[in-house]
């Protein structure tokens, strides 16, 4: 099954139990993207820095996490296992551009070496909402 996915936020509301993915980030991008997977009947993933790949409905505690480069690999390993375990087949991944924005390079990095494990092909779409 197809997934379209973007990374997480550093805006999150603040809650001490676990909320829904989707409840816990303050994000238009993420919502937007959530909208246009629901529109098209697609599986909707968001790449935690902290989780790897959590569905919009997944409930997790909040966090404060930046991924870093050195974390890619082994969270690369950890995601491309979530890729079978959620049966994604294939990847189409929302961005804002690293020009604008150079902490999203691991979060790049890192589905594109998930993708390469885990063998599905992936498409980067920029965006520029955030």
């Amino acid at each position: 099954m197809i997934a379209y996915a973007t990374y997480c936020s550093a805006l999150k509301n603040f809650s001490k139990k676990a909320l829904p993915a989707i409840k816990l980030y303050d994000s238009e991008r993420i919502s937007k993207v959530y909208e246009l997977a629901n529109s098209q009947n697609t599986k909707f993933v968001i790449l935690s820095g902290a989780y790897g790949l959590v569905e919009a409905h997944e409930q997790i505690n909040y966090y404060d996490h930046l991924l870093e480069q050195t974390e890619v690999e082994s969270h690369s390993g950890v995601m491309a296992s979530q890729i079978a375990t959620k049966d994604i087949s294939e990847i189409v991944f929302f961005s804002n551009s690293v020009e604008t924005d150079p902490n999203l390079l691991p979060y790049l990095r890192c589905i594109k070496r998930a993708c390469e494990i885990a063998k599905i092909p992936i498409t980067i779409k920029a965006i520029v909402s955030k």
